[in-house]
């Protein structure tokens, strides 16, 4: 495994037969380039500091800085392959590697002449911070850029702010979006800063969502028609969403914690038959919640860990 968002990274998972899709992030810098990043702000977690641009560069150093305020070049001198995640021990550095843009990947998806993988794009963009280009801009830049490179057919843009994929859709009704849920309970959504997609804040109807682009969680609560009000075909949520069964279990990793308030039905197999939707939730890294979640019938799992997460669909009769 290499440090993700990476053409190194990339490259390792187009030569993986095993793997179907690819999945980025996007942000635009200041002079409206189109870069693969995670995070809307330069990450110290993965990234280090090089040297600036220019002597005496005011914005260096980069790390630490969004996106949006700087140049691409600016974002070119930072090292985002030396740093491994203490969590991700099977990671291995490219020391060296840099941010790519998306021209960058797209190109090296079409060297590699796997004509048979996904590309599963997300705008990393929120509604209520103005650290990015505004979701005009970020939408149709992606829509046209898909276009320029042949590959829109083969694509779906995702995104937690739902007025991207709206727009998207409308740019291009054939385009396929995902619309991205965060979820948990009362004790993580008490405020609209919690950043929580479908109760902004958790029991309380007098608060619409800014995440759902102009569509209320509690006119529909239920996901499956919210979902499809939107337009997309499929959602993908944190995997607690969709589990009914699950019992209270604290824990520090977001995606291991479990609680019956974190469930927004209705259950997989209604949001397949009746509402027609592909469900695909993230992050699992841990082959025992890996069953679980496959044991509750979603069409795809998203994990920072391919090689385990084929193991156990191989087991399960799924590759």
């Amino acid at each position: 495994m290499l440090p993700e968002n990476t053409l190194a990274a990339f490259g390792n998972a187009l030569a993986d037969r095993d793997i179907s899709t690819v999945e980025m992030d996007i942000g635009i810098t200041r002079d409206n380039r189109m870069v693969v990043t995670h995070d809307r702000t330069v990450n110290g977690s993965h990234c280090v500091d090089t040297a600036p641009v220019r002597p005496g560069d005011p914005k260096f150093p980069y790390v630490g800085k969004t996106v949006r305020e700087l140049t691409l070049a600016q974002v070119k001198t930072i090292d985002c392959g030396s740093k491994v995640l203490p969590e991700l021990p099977q990671q291995r550095p490219v020391p060296g590697e840099r941010i790519p843009t998306l021209e960058e990947v797209l190109a090296l998806v079409k060297r590699s002449g796997r004509d048979d993988v996904r590309l599963n794009i997300e705008t990393k963009i929120s509604p209520i911070a103005r650290d990015t280009a505004p979701y005009q801009q970020f939408t149709v830049q992606l829509v046209s850029a898909l276009h320029l490179s042949g590959m829109a057919r083969r694509a779906t843009v995702q995104s937690f702010d739902w007025r991207t994929i709206r727009l998207a859709k409308a740019l291009d009704p054939r385009i396929e979006t995902v619309a991205l849920v965060w979820q948990y309970g009362p004790e993580e959504c008490k405020a609209l800063a919690d950043e929580c997609s479908l109760q902004a804040v958790y029991g309380d109807p007098g608060v619409k969502s800014p995440w759902t682009g102009g569509l209320d969680w509690w006119r529909y609560r239920d996901l499956g028609a919210l979902v499809r009000a939107s337009g997309a075909s499929t959602v993908a949520a944190n995997w607690q969403v969709h589990d009914p069964a699950q019992t209270k279990s604290a824990h520090d990793d977001w995606y291991l914690r479990t609680d019956p308030a974190y469930y927004s039905g209705p259950d997989v197999p209604t949001l397949r038959e009746r509402y027609g939707l592909k469900v695909v939730p993230y992050t699992v890294n841990d082959e025992a919640t890996m069953q679980r979640v496959i044991d509750l019938g979603v069409t795809g799992l998203i994990s920072d860990d391919p090689a385990l997460l084929v193991a156990v669909a191989r087991r399960n009769g799924l590759r």
